[in-house]
């Protein structure tokens, strides 16, 4: 339940963070392949950038990439909360009634490291788009 959980509200989050991403990677990328100062700045700032790619693509290429984005929130977190559940359900954090601080966070860096694992190819994808 935790996966299913965990992974819907990831998506819901997406939806709002996607146009960021995509804002964020287009100031990243250009003038990419040319060399410093010889490259046209499209992009001034991020409000800016919002501005000029809502304008000249259209407002859809703000969530550009949002099915492979919204993929990948489901399996990153959705393993990564479920997984984590599945360890603490299973008796590995808690034991004699006492929450070992340390196993805790073993359990959480395992979690996270499956999730980051499971979600990675996702991740490529949507960088693509």
């Amino acid at each position: 339940m935790e996966f299913a959980i965990g992974g819907v509200a990831a998506c819901c989050a997406g939806i709002f963070t996607n146009p960021l991403e995509v804002v964020k990677t287009r100031l990243q990328l250009q003038g990419e392949l040319k060399s410093r100062g010889v490259y046209t700045v499209y992009y001034k700032n991020a409000f800016q950038a919002f501005y000029v790619i809502a304008k000249s693509d259209g407002i859809t290429a703000l969530q550009k990439g949002l099915v492979p984005a919204l993929w990948y929130q489901l399996f990153m977190n959705g393993v990564r909360l479920g997984s984590f559940d599945f360890i603490q359900k299973s008796g590995f954090i808690d034991s004699e009634g006492e929450i070992s601080l340390s196993k805790s966070i073993v359990a959480g860096a395992a979690s996270g490291c499956i999730g980051a694992l499971v979600g990675s190819p996702f991740y490529m994808v949507r960088i693509n788009f």
